[in-house]
């Protein structure tokens, strides 16, 4: 075999693996489009490390949990530092359980959007298998616009998911600097300039995620019939 037709026979089968590798991809988006192509030249080192590499999960439930009692335990410790101190105005009881409540309430909700996902309805390779062979069966415009629709409904439930996860992780990460920087100010005597700042940005991160969290409603959200 000529040194031509090895050329031509190395890059198909690595057009053939981009292909394969991005139709496998849950999310179709440049970072799928990138990994795809990089096979094309490296496919015999790259393919299989992408093909045997997995989505990464959903957070579950029990993480979701763990980072609400993180955020409890640093609320009970940072209330008791500035217990009758003059920084009890920044971090009173009452408002330190508006911020548990607040995780208590984002936990609660990924809990549920986690378990809709966990079904076989809610598939996202399974809705996309579905469609490819809908388009390929050349069924009717209605019935491929609407399995469409839920692929990309599946998609965004996904997406919002995450980033509920994040955002919860992010609340932990502001009552733990909060609690630090409390215990900094009560025992140095320093400014709490820094107290100040925190607060604020604990506030405005709650905020946006009362705001984000109304404009979907987990429960109106069902899969599409065909």
């Amino acid at each position: 075999m000529r040194l031509v037709d090895l050329g031509l026979l190395y890059a198909g089968v690595g057009v053939a693996c981009a292909v394969s590798l991005y139709r496998r991809s849950n999310e179709r988006d440049r970072s799928s489009l990138v990994n795809a192509l990089i096979a094309v030249p490296l496919w015999p080192i790259w393919a299989p490390i992408a093909w045997t590499a997995r989505p990464e999960p959903l957070y579950s439930g029990a993480k979701a949990s763990e980072r609400v009692e993180r955020i409890r335990s640093s609320l009970d410790e940072a209330v008791e530092l500035v217990r009758g101190s003059p920084l009890e105005r920044m971090l009173g009881r009452e408002s330190a359980q508006a911020i548990a409540d607040e995780a208590e309430r984002l936990s609660a909700r990924n809990d549920e959007l986690v378990e809709l996902l966990s079904r076989d309805e809610f598939d996202v390779e399974a809705a996309s298998r579905r469609l490819e062979a809908l388009e390929a069966a050349r069924a009717s415009p209605r019935v491929c616009s609407s399995a469409r629709l839920h692929l990309e409904n599946i998609r965004r439930l996904r997406r919002l998911a995450e980033s509920e996860a994040r955002a919860l992780e992010e609340l932990a990460a502001l009552v733990s600097a909060l609690r630090t920087e409390l215990m900094v100010v009560k025992l140095s005597g320093s400014s709490a300039e820094g107290v100040d700042d925190i607060v604020r940005d604990l506030s405005a991160h709650i905020e946006g995620l009362r705001q984000a969290t109304a404009e979907v409603g987990i429960s109106q959200v069902a899969p599409v019939e065909t």
